[in-house]
């Protein structure tokens, strides 16, 4: 025999009422109504960015009437990949290329040897001019490049680096020579987070000084190299001041910037295939970001932490 099993209607749940607190309801929408405003904002931001890069790709693909009939659309119908082979060959783009990659290399290279020996030097040592040293080199930031440009170029006149193939020479000089100040002090900040026992103790068992630096102290410095690096790299090869005023009369030893520009002035402005000629020159500066970006904001932000 079955037994029905009755449930009062005081207790069944269709009577219950589902208790909300007020205040924890509000919470949650406040939370989800600023993360959306947040993204909304990050998602504009990010088409901002990105609208100018994508329709210079978009222009390079064009022939030179659909640039003009197109205005901001950045659909492309009939693809012209023959543009970046007729600005390839058209403006030296390989002789540029290996000039702004030979000037690149040699001023990485230069301003991490000698901005990393500077900065473990003013760190680690306290000799007698120390902090002038640190104050003439503050005080650099505050003038402008541009104002030292025609002085530089005086130097560089008198010791033969003007007229010829030595303009490559004064081009990384003058170039490693503005990039001392900001990545001394960029380092500076990383060489003082360095326990002061780290180098008492390599100091007691027979390391020398510059053993020190070069063994222990510059490998746990490895955000900020990365950091002057990635700074380095995209400075020097979108650069355009400094190799204007050296290289330009000098078509085989332009860089990649000079090449583009004198290429647009000697006939009517292609704007298809500058777009191309400007696409080819990105792409090494994006490739370089994507292998250093986890390091760049480590490398900028680590040597704040102690100072």
């Amino acid at each position: 025999m079955a037994v029905e099993t009755r449930v009062p209607n005081s207790v069944r749940t269709t009577d219950f009422e589902v208790a909300v607190d007020p205040d924890r309801q509000r919470k949650a929408v406040g939370k989800w109504a600023t993360l959306g405003l947040r993204y909304g904002l990050l998602m504009v931001y990010m088409v901002i960015c990105l609208y100018p890069f994508v329709w210079m790709v978009s222009t390079s693909l064009r022939d030179q009437r659909g640039v003009f009939t197109a205005g901001g659309s950045l659909w492309v119908s009939n693809p012209n990949w023959q543009n970046y082979v007729d600005i390839w060959n058209s403006a030296n783009l390989p002789r540029a290329f290996v000039n702004t990659i030979a000037i690149t290399a040699a001023c990485m290279v230069l301003t991490i040897i000698t901005t990393s020996m500077t900065s473990y030097a003013l760190s680690r040592s306290n000799f007698p001019g120390r902090q002038t040293i640190l104050f003439c080199l503050l005080t650099t930031l505050l003038i402008p490049g541009e104002m030292l440009i025609i002085p530089t170029f005086y130097v560089n006149r008198t010791f033969g680096f003007v007229g010829n193939g030595k303009a490559l020479i004064a081009v990384i000089l003058v170039t490693v020579a503005g990039a001392q100040a900001f990545n001394v002090y960029l380092m500076l900040g990383h060489f003082r987070t360095i326990p002061r026992d780290l180098f008492d103790s390599a100091e007691l068992d027979g390391e020398t000084y510059f053993g020190t630096y070069w063994r222990i102290a510059f490998p746990l410095i490895r955000p900020a190299v990365a950091t002057i690096t990635l700074l380095t790299f995209m400075g020097v090869w979108n650069a355009y001041i400094i190799p204007l005023v050296y290289l330009a009369p000098l078509r085989d030893f332009q860089t990649l910037t000079i090449a583009l520009v004198q290429y647009s002035k000697q006939f009517q402005t292609l704007y298809h295939i500058m777009a191309a000629g400007a696409v080819i020159g990105l792409v090494p500066v994006i490739i370089v970001f994507i292998f250093l970006q986890r390091f760049f904001i480590r490398g900028l932000t680590e040597g704040a932490t102690k100072g």
